[in-house]
């Protein structure tokens, strides 16, 4: 029985990996600089700072953080505000939850500019009361940070949140703030589908998928 759902947004919500899979090789190649065979599995999980400090680093650049992040923004608003699409079944099942009394919000590792243009472009912006970035927590999702932000912004309790998402690395982070797992299944990440549903409270194929989630009265 939950009160409130936390939803990740690219590849639960959005249909949006395919804009990050290669947005820091390009960036990097764009700059005379090619990205090493790992470059991809090494930021993963990072946030975005995290990620712009490591390829500082790693590739000696005279960039602050900062310059890094405004240039890859720059890169990604595009197709935030005209391509990217939100995932089959995404609009009905917030609507459901809504409907039903649920207190939504969002946790996710995404430029607040692109993510606020998607929302909007969809008309779905109004159905949460709370949007956390990674970068504010200053931690990823394999930390619990994120996610008791976003309960604590909701107001209510971790044990009353049931948290979407396709990374099967956040369910560290969800186990440790005490939440409910609905794992969500991205092509992207179909290497860990089966751990993933496995370990998860439940396992959704699509948004469309039947569950047995139930919401607290």
């Amino acid at each position: 029985m939950y009160s409130a759902a936390i939803f990740d947004l690219d590849g639960t919500l959005a249909d949006s990996l395919h804009v990050w899979d290669h947005i820091c090789r390009d960036w990097l190649s764009g700059k005379g600089i090619t990205g090493a065979d790992t470059l991809e599995q090494d930021i993963a999980p990072m946030t975005l700072t995290q990620s712009a400090v490591y390829v500082i680093s790693r590739y000696g650049l005279a960039l602050s953080p900062a310059q890094v992040i405004s240039e890859w923004e720059a890169l990604v608003l595009h197709h935030y505000n005209h391509t990217v699409s939100l995932k089959d079944g995404a609009e009905e099942l917030l609507e459901s939850l809504a409907s039903r009394g649920m207190k939504l919000a969002i946790a996710t590792s995404c430029f607040p500019t692109a993510c606020e243009a998607l929302l909007s472009r969809y008309g779905i912006r109004n159905y949460f009361s709370a949007i956390l970035y990674s970068d504010q927590v200053g931690k990823d999702k394999t930390f619990p940070d994120i996610y008791l932000a976003c309960a604590e912004g909701l107001g209510v309790e971790p044990e009353a949140c049931i948290v979407f998402e396709d990374f099967y690395g956040a369910l560290s982070g969800v186990r440790a703030a005490g939440m409910g797992m609905a794992a969500v299944y991205d092509a992207r990440s179909a290497q860990y589908w089966e751990a993933f549903q496995r370990e998860a409270d439940f396992a959704l194929v699509s948004l469309r998928t039947r569950t047995r989630i139930k919401c607290a009265d």
